[in-house]
């Protein structure tokens, strides 16, 4: 695989690094806001809440917190970037919420849990090879959008 990080160029106005991870400028807040795939954020929310009331695979508390909180800012970060679409939610037997998309070959899957949130690239049916996993914060997150979107 030949990953590219992506060049952010520096905002004067804007802090450098919270908690780890790159942030990002207010200019435009409102802009951004008006951009923003409300109802694919809405549609997720209801979507999670669903889970927390199903028969089976129910996600804890905290990991459906952590999901909500990241898919506004999955949503927002992508928008930044270049594109949103709205992800597959679903839960699993270990109480996660998890979030997918597909392009082409490519996958990109987020994991949330009451231990935290983590990505898994995957690009082929290799697991040696052709995935790679970590953890998802700011910059993962942003790192693994281009790549989806490449």
């Amino acid at each position: 695989m030949n990953a590219v990080s992506p060049r952010l160029t520096p905002d004067a106005a804007a802090p450098g690094f919270a908690n780890s991870s790159p942030t990002f400028s207010n200019v435009g807040q409102v802009q951004l806001l008006r951009a923003l795939p409300l109802a694919d954020i809405d549609q997720g929310l209801t979507k999670i809440a669903t889970l927390m009331r199903g028969p089976t695979r129910i996600p804890t508390q905290a990991a459906a917190e952590l999901a909500a909180e990241w898919l506004y800012a999955s949503c927002e970060r992508a928008t930044k970037l270049g594109g949103w679409r709205r992800p597959h939610i679903s839960s699993t037997e270990a109480g996660e919420v998890v979030f997918e998309w597909w392009r082409g070959t490519r996958n990109l899957t987020l994991y949330f849990s009451e231990d935290g949130a983590e990505y898994i690239q995957v690009w082929g049916p290799d697991m040696e090879n052709e995935m790679i996993s970590g953890p998802l914060n700011n910059w993962s997150f942003s790192n693994v959008w281009l790549w989806l979107q490449s």
